[in-house]
């Protein structure tokens, strides 16, 4: 890991605990302890407890800390969250170096000593509620569900909802809360990344405080492959939300194109990232040239690639002038044909590939950055020099080459799902 530089280490306690600590010369300290039991670790009946949890021990204080001082304690740092994922939960801090000691006791005790105090977890149980009300009353929540369940399928986890099963929470009791808590939340399932101004007795902390609980079961939710498209699927839905009621004529709608990748640890994603990133990337590309600047169809759009999590996909966007919906479809579907036909110039390709260089070295200017390189080798054995590596190796012949196999020929014959949702549409 010679790019982060030599003050790197990592070692695994006895009970399991995978723990990184990178020293930086600054005076803050970033980082986070992941535990691997999120949202796809629930069983039946338990649609919502991972993120009720989340919110639990995140004010509900612990043994130690009683929720009032857990607040204070919190307050102390720069910043302190929790957040639920699909297959993990973690703690992000960024604090001054001096708070590091209370950190690690704090978040160790919250994490295996919850303290599940019964007015906090009703507090909580009123703030999710909300919290998932909010979700499911946006306008859009619905058509992003069917978008997502065309793409992924109806059942995949991918498009499993965090927030869960209302009636599931609303009935929740603490003996839920903790069946959940115990069946995840053990050293062997969980890491420490810390990095900044480390103490110096910074191991003889993290043994002293994470060391005394016992290993228990847990794993690593293994996500599926995205299944592969055998046609068009188009989404064209009512969105009166989006309507111009002092120029109807100029409503917009919003507009989504859903292409199969590769996975990102697949051999040609590092072309399609390329080829994604001149298609959609910036305010050069072939999209934002042509729809919104030369044709004026759009304010904005772009493309994305996102191989993460054994997924693969190219996500095209953008709000589109509704009366000329059709046209600024067919707008990106000829760039996207020129790109299979046409090779990129060598120039387009080295301008993407100083950026990449640029994003790496920004990247190590901040402890953050470094819990997030730290976190890619963990998790995928990715390093800024393979990164390197990959990326000045594709050429604009790969290019061409992802460009005919992931992208479609033609809007007529091309397998993806499309998604508008239209102002104007009765």
């Amino acid at each position: 890991m010679a790019t982060i530089n030599g003050n790197y280490r990592e070692f695994r306690l006895d009970n399991g605990l995978f723990v990184a600590l990178q020293e930086t010369p600054t005076q803050t300290v970033s980082g986070r302890l992941r535990v691997w039991h999120g949202a796809l670790n629930e069983e039946k009946g338990e649609d919502g407890i991972a993120h009720f949890l989340e919110h639990t021990l995140m004010t509900g204080g612990s043994q130690k800390y009683d929720p009032e001082r857990a607040d204070e304690i919190r307050g102390t740092f720069g910043s302190f969250n929790a957040c639920t994922g699909l297959e993990r939960t973690f703690f992000p801090v960024d604090m001054l170096a001096e708070d590091s000691q209370l950190f690690i006791e704090y978040v160790s005790d919250a994490a295996f000593n919850p303290r599940f105090a019964t007015p906090k977890v009703e507090e909580e149980r009123q703030r999710v509620l909300r919290e998932t009300a909010d979700a499911k009353s946006n306008p859009g929540f619905k058509d992003s569900k069917s978008y997502g369940e065309a793409f992924f399928g109806k059942n995949s986890p991918h498009t499993y909802f965090i927030l869960g099963n209302e009636a599931v929470v609303g009935s929740a009791n603490v003996d839920t809360l903790r069946g959940f808590h115990e069946r995840g939340y053990h050293p062997n399932n969980m890491d420490l990344i810390l990095v900044g101004a480390l103490p110096k007795n910074i191991e003889d902390m993290v043994q002293e405080n994470f060391g005394q609980f016992p290993s228990g079961n847990g794993k690593k939710f293994e996500f599926p492959r995205n299944p592969q498209l055998y046609g068009t699927i188009v989404l064209h839905t009512s969105a009166p939300e989006l309507y111009n009621h002092e120029n109807p004529e100029q409503s917009s709608a919003q507009l989504s194109i859903s292409l199969v990748a590769p996975t990102e640890t697949d051999e040609d994603s590092y072309a399609v990232n390329m080829l994604v990133n001149i298609l959609g990337g910036d305010a050069n590309s072939r999209l934002f040239q042509s729809v919104s600047q030369r044709k004026g169809l759009a304010y904005g759009v772009g493309a994305q690639y996102d191989g993460s999590n054994n997924k693969g996909g190219i996500y095209i966007g953008g709000s589109v002038h509704s009366v000329r919906a059709n046209e600024a479809v067919d707008a990106i579907f000829e760039e996207m044909g020129k790109l299979r036909t046409d090779l990129v110039s060598q120039e387009s390709l080295e301008r993407l590939k100083r950026n990449s260089r640029y994003n790496i070295a920004k990247t190590f200017e901040t402890n953050a950055g470094h819990v997030n390189a730290i976190e890619l080798r963990m998790d995928k054995e990715l390093t800024p020099e393979y990164h390197l590596e990959r990326m000045e190796a594709v050429t604009p012949e790969k290019i061409r080459d992802a460009a005919v196999k992931y992208l479609p020929q033609n809007r007529t014959d091309g397998k993806y799902v499309l998604s508008l949702r239209d102002p104007l549409k009765k």
